[in-house]
């Protein structure tokens, strides 16, 4: 079930009644959630000490939010040996987040927005749909994203890059699966409009007259909807 909370102060209107049917389901197996607009950051600059709760407690006193409305991911060393880690927030507490200094441990993070991701299916891993739309003959819901074999997801991988989804479409293959990956699809070729005939053919092929009983019944209709 559904409730939309309208108007221009509906994020703390919509926390209260949130709030309560946590605390009326709370022994029952009833999952209570309150979806917002979000965004994605990239929070770098980080040292040895910083952890995830660290990034997340930082995140949530600069974007004045709920804690449990920041979803922080592990913390990892880039290219320049210091930890960078992504973080998922609310896009009115990104804002604030961006503008501010935030101050983690005892080095104040950089903080990036990063771009909104393309619509993904889980399932075949292409774009423009969701699993539970997906056509597609191809499953690939249990290979990896950065090396396309199955058993383990890219956060754990050590393996050469390889995109699944490149590799199928006959394109060079040596990286992860990124916005401008995607596969060739049997699909297309259903869509693809019929070929008319010349206008000479149709010009030579005989028009058959219609059943008088048909036309009557066409005409019956369209007076019934003129009255109507």
């Amino acid at each position: 079930m559904l409730y939309e909370v309208p108007g221009a102060e509906s994020e703390q209107k919509a926390d209260a009644p949130a709030a309560r049917l946590r605390e009326c389901f709370a022994t029952e197996d009833v999952i209570v959630s309150r979806p917002t607009k979000c965004s994605e950051l990239r929070i770098s600059g980080l040292d040895f000490a910083a952890t995830s709760e660290t990034v997340q407690a930082a995140s949530c006193n600069a974007g004045e939010c709920a804690a449990e409305s920041i979803k922080v991911g592990q913390i990892r060393p880039d290219r320049s040996g210091m930890g960078a880690v992504w973080a998922k927030v609310p896009t009115r507490a990104a804002k604030k987040i961006k503008g501010a200094r935030v101050k983690i441990g005892v080095v104040v993070a950089r903080v990036t927005v990063l771009e909104a991701r393309p619509m993904r299916c889980y399932r075949c891993l292409e774009q423009g749909h969701v699993r539970n739309v997906c056509d597609c003959p191809t499953d690939r819901s249990g290979l990896c994203y950065r090396c396309g074999k199955p058993g383990h997801k890219a956060r754990e991988c050590q393996e050469t890059p390889n995109c699944t989804l490149c590799a199928a479409n006959g394109k060079p293959a040596g990286h992860r699966i990124g916005k401008a990956c995607s596969a060739s699809s049997s699909r297309k070729s259903r869509r693809r409009p019929r070929r008319r005939p010349p206008a000479a053919e149709v010009l030579s092929q005989p028009q058959a007259a219609s059943p008088p009983q048909q036309v009557q019944l066409a005409e019956m209709d369209v007076e019934e909807i003129v009255h109507q």
